[in-house]
């Protein structure tokens, strides 16, 4: 994931691809906390200090996960709205937001509209060449 990266240059890391899913980074009193939310299989995986403490399958919009960050009790939670085009993630010690992101804006930039319609009509005209190609040579 980011081991290769020391802990200053982790702070409020964010990163959206359609194969890896989500994966946000941050740093909570030089304690390193990672989490991976995968697309398709609905995997939520979190590592703390790079010892993986929680690896579930999801299925619901929210969810809430209790680690254990050096001495503390953090409450680490996430919500999704329409298939992970809006997301939050929210991180708590003690009542008190310590944490927060909102990935709706980098999943918005990673996957651009304009570029999937331009495929779609590559796609469209493409089928409609060796549609034609095809038809005449039959007849």
């Amino acid at each position: 994931m980011f081991s290769d990266r020391s802990t200053q240059e982790l702070e409020d890391e964010l990163d959206f691809s359609i194969a890896k899913g989500v994966t946000v980074a941050f740093v909570y009193k030089e304690h390193q906390v990672i989490l991976n939310l995968a697309t398709f299989s609905s995997r939520e995986q979190i590592w703390v200090d790079d010892e993986k403490v929680v690896d579930a399958k999801v299925f619901a919009l929210r969810s809430e996960h209790v680690l254990s960050v050096g001495d503390e009790q953090m409450t680490l939670s996430i919500s999704l709205e329409r298939f992970m085009t809006k997301m939050m993630i929210r991180a708590m010690v003690d009542g008190e937001v310590v944490y927060e992101a909102n990935a709706t804006k980098a999943i918005a930039s990673s996957n651009p509209k304009s570029l999937s319609w331009i495929m779609v009509l590559g796609f469209a005209a493409a089928g409609a060449a060796v549609g034609y190609l095809t038809a005449s040579w039959l007849v």
